[in-house]
């Protein structure tokens, strides 16, 4: 890639002495603007232009590749006043303009015109329209929405009266683009161009195995079949929209490219090491992360979205009457990806952005397996925060903060289902194999019992595919180690360990009644069913265990227990994991 050039540079070398002429034909007809700025001069009659720098070009968008831009320079000005006795007195002084122009940036730059120039002055410059020197639109996170919504006014009006899915194709018909499906590289480091201007396009033939070259037409996308928009991220779909919006509004930056370096064709769009803000960067960076983040926004657009996120609540809630919200708002997300035409995560991570935070807790990807659906109090989680964390970065922070080590030391954590959580029957239990599990309770509270981490998004490096959002954990759904997750001594964790070891008291008395429980099977299981309250019928009903069963467990000390019956009293009596490690071994199970 070569040297980027800015719009100011363009004006410099395009329109200097234009600039030149009109600023000072306006300074010898307006002497008396520089009354007063001189120590010597105090009303001058005359006044001409020595010399001037353009300090910088601020520049707003129009329709049709029309510019609108204001030139500030700063000017050297010989001012001059005839006085008594017929002489004149002369000075220089330095005075700041703004040279108010328009242009049309197409195939050149093109209609040059001044329509006024004053003193400058320093204003507040407005945000909508505004263009970098490299003519990128600066766009502000707050934005998105907006000029997602702006997109699709001119584009497809009719998605923003209600909700409805996007056909892609009429949209790329609708503004005169074409698509063409294409392996654009041998390792997917490339998942789609846009061309603005007639070009060779460079592209993978897998059956020869070489790089080949292909006529291709101003307007045209080409699409990899086998990236798709950030793989599992997003979808075909996805991926011509994001070249939609490069298409729509980056041209002006390629018009300006094209004059200064007429070997400019296209936009790349693949991904590189780091992660950028809105305007961090270089242009090419800038326009990535806008396409980026405006591609999910018009796929899915704020007002129509919510109308359809609120509907399809309605309607589950209806059909499911007794769900769980969190289950409500997992059926929502599959039904939102399925009309809207995008993936899974895509249609999470836009609840999420449009206020419905409990979605955090479905669909979370990580080892290769879904995590359970789960639930907080809304206000506990921040954004950039999560309590899933993979098994690997679980070990590094192990590993690497002795803080964190010390706390898990303790063994008043356990690690499950990806969670870290405080190891009580109240939030754990135990399957039929003696594996922990996080109570409906702790699914549905864990802000009560498990640790927040604060997570880092990064670019995957062996797929080049770049995570678009700043969400949740979905590492191996789109590829391995987008997300890298930290332990942070944070207040909320700070409580879950305060929570911890008032809990951790309680074991202290519960190891107490364990150390005088009988020492026979059957004794034990009369010892803690009277302690619970629990007769022979209700522990059937609750363990799924015969009665008859029960009562010769309960009665025969020489009966042949069978493991899984006692893993079933366990579960049934919710016996703490103490007392269900001491019932298990008392029934025949070393561990």
């Amino acid at each position: 890639m070569g040297k980027l050039h800015t719009f100011k540079g363009l004006i410099e070398e395009q329109c200097f002495d234009d600039t030149f002429e009109a600023l000072n034909a306006y300074i010898e007809q307006n002497p008396d603007k520089f009354a007063g700025e001189s120590n010597t001069i105090d009303d001058p009659d005359e006044a001409e232009l020595s010399s001037m720098i353009m300090q910088f070009v601020t520049v707003h968008e129009n329709p049709n590749n029309h510019l609108k831009f204001e030139v500030v320079v700063s000017a050297e000005i010989i001012i001059s006043q005839r006085m008594p006795h017929s002489y004149s007195e002369s000075d220089g002084i330095t005075q700041w303009f703004s040279v108010e122009c328009s242009a049309v940036l197409k195939d050149g730059l093109n209609h040059f015109q001044i329509y006024d120039i004053d003193i400058y002055y320093r204003h507040k410059q407005k945000k909508e329209g505004k263009l970098s020197d490299y003519l990128v639109p600066i766009t502000y996170k707050e934005m998105l929405d907006d000029v997602a919504e702006d997109f699709l006014s001119r584009h497809y009006p009719e998605a923003l009266e209600k909700p409805l899915p996007i056909k892609v194709e009429d949209l790329v018909e609708r503004m005169g683009l074409s698509i063409e499906y294409i392996h654009l590289s041998k390792t997917c480091t490339v998942f789609g161009q846009i061309y603005f201007a007639d070009a060779e396009a460079k592209f993978y033939d897998s059956e020869d195995g070489v790089y080949k070259q292909k006529d291709v037409q101003r307007g045209t996308i080409l699409v990899d079949p086998n990236v798709f928009f950030m793989r599992n991220v997003g979808s075909v779909n996805n991926t011509i929209i994001h070249e939609c919006v490069h298409w729509d509004r980056h041209s002006l930056f390629f018009e300006l490219e094209k004059i200064l370096n007429p070997i400019s064709k296209a936009i790349t769009c693949q991904v590189k090491e780091g992660k950028k803000t809105e305007n961090d960067g270089t242009p090419y960076e800038w326009m990535e992360w806008q396409a980026n983040h405006l591609a999910p926004r018009i796929l899915m657009p704020a007002k129509t979205t919510k109308q359809k996120i609120e509907e399809l609540i309605e309607k589950n809630e209806k059909i499911l009457p007794d769900a769980k919200r969190v289950d409500i708002i997992e059926s929502v997300i599959f039904e939102l990806k399925e009309f809207f035409g995008v993936s899974i995560m895509s249609a999470k991570i836009r609840m999420i952005d449009l206020g419905y935070k409990e979605a955090e807790g479905v669909y979370t990807y990580v080892d290769n397996h879904y995590v359970l659906n789960h639930s907080f109090e809304l206000s506990a989680l921040q954004r950039g925060q999560t309590y899933t964390i993979s098994a690997q970065d679980a070990l590094i922070e192990y590993a690497t903060n002795l803080n964190f080590r010390a706390i898990i030391d303790s063994g008043s954590y356990v690690f499950v289902d990806n969670h870290f959580c405080i190891n009580d029957s109240k939030y754990i239990k135990f399957d039929e194999i003696g594996s922990p599990k996080l109570t409906d309770y702790a699914l549905q509270n864990m802000d009560e019992c498990c640790f927040v981490f604060d997570f880092r998004l990064r670019d995957n490096k062996a797929y080049g595919i770049q995570y678009y959002s700043e969400c949740t954990l979905f590492k191996s759904a789109i590829s391995n180690k987008i997300v890298e997750t930290y332990y942070d001594p944070s207040e909320h964790n700070d409580e879950i360990v305060q929570r911890a070891m008032d809990l951790r008291e309680t074991v202290a008395d519960i190891v107490k009644i364990r150390n005088s429980l009988p020492a026979e099977f059957s004794k034990t299981l009369k010892a803690h069913m009277k302690r619970k309250g629990c007769t022979v019928e209700k522990l059937a009903e609750l363990s799924l265990i015969g009665p008859k069963t029960i009562q010769r467990m309960r009665n025969e000390e020489d009966y042949p227990v069978e493991m899984h019956h006692v893993v079933a009293l366990c579960v049934g009596m919710q016996l703490h994991p103490i007392f269900s490690r001491d019932f298990t071994e008392k029934g025949g199970e070393e561990f």
